[in-house]
């Protein structure tokens, strides 16, 4: 991307924002496939599938910056949202043989470890201050674990801690808790939320192209699952997130499809 710039050596888009860069020729991208796309984004249109593989195929970087900026400051201000949040993993012993995770192990694995709840409460208050906002929970599916021992964890942690949101679980932890008890996904989550659980992270998502989850994390959910999790959740007034795991053998018609 280049930006012609004023007299006094100002760039453009220091001083004039909006469409105006666009149709006064002012911005100019080195990758001229981005030109439509940014008249979308520009104009508040919605992007389409072949926009999102041309953004990620795009090298120009500072073009595609630019309008993602220009979005974010156009819903936020001049503002920029964080937390300040501590990680708390239970246990890394795992049933799971994924082939992207270095955290789990065996039950008789060297370096394998699983948190008396003592512990977990311990290690949370060494991590807390007053500008601690979240604690993030998450762990490997333990094959012996009593499903009461994650909602005693969260009704535990928020009993020391009442301030801090508890954002726990993955869907994938909470589809093998389901597996486990029987119970169904709806009564895991409403278990958990009356114990305390304030949101889900995103975790377990990785890349949902089925072609690639068998290949990297076959022993996960599927994303169909995946999905249930979540607007289960988001029916019970939950709220979550969601990741992308990429890098790694997808392709861009693959990441953006897990956007979309």
């Amino acid at each position: 991307m280049r930006v012609l710039t004023g007299r006094a050596g100002t760039p453009t888009y220091a001083r004039k924002r909006g469409p105006n860069l666009l149709s006064t020729g002012q911005l100019r991208f080195e990758d001229s496939n981005l030109e439509p796309i940014a008249q979308k984004v520009l104009g508040g249109e919605r992007l389409e599938f072949r926009d999102g593989v041309s953004l990620y195929r795009s090298s120009d970087l500072l073009a595609i910056g630019y309008l993602a900026n220009y979005v974010r400051e156009k819903l936020h201000g001049n503002r920029t949202y964080f937390n300040v949040n501590r990680h708390i993993n239970p246990t890394n012993v795992c049933v799971a043989s994924c082939r992207l995770c270095a955290f789990g192990r065996k039950p008789d694995a060297p370096g394998a470890y699983t948190m008396a709840l003592d512990e977990a409460f311990r290690l949370a208050g060494q991590g807390w201050t007053e500008a601690v906002t979240e604690f993030h929970i998450v762990g490997g599916l333990h094959p012996d674990l009593p499903f009461q021992y994650y909602v005693d964890l969260i009704r535990g942690l928020k009993e020391r801690f009442p301030s801090v949101h508890l954002k726990a679980f993955t869907a994938v932890e909470i589809g093998y808790y389901s597996h486990v008890t029987r119970l169904s996904i709806r009564e895991i989550l409403e278990k958990l939320k009356e114990a305390g659980l304030g949101s889900l992270p995103g975790g377990g998502a990785e890349i949902f192209a089925p072609a690639v989850r068998r290949v990297i994390c076959d022993h996960k959910i599927g994303a169909h699952t995946w999905l249930q999790v979540h607007r289960t959740a988001h029916e019970l007034g939950l709220h979550s997130n969601a990741t992308m795991l990429y890098g790694h053998i997808e392709s861009a018609e693959d990441s953006t499809d897990h956007l979309l």
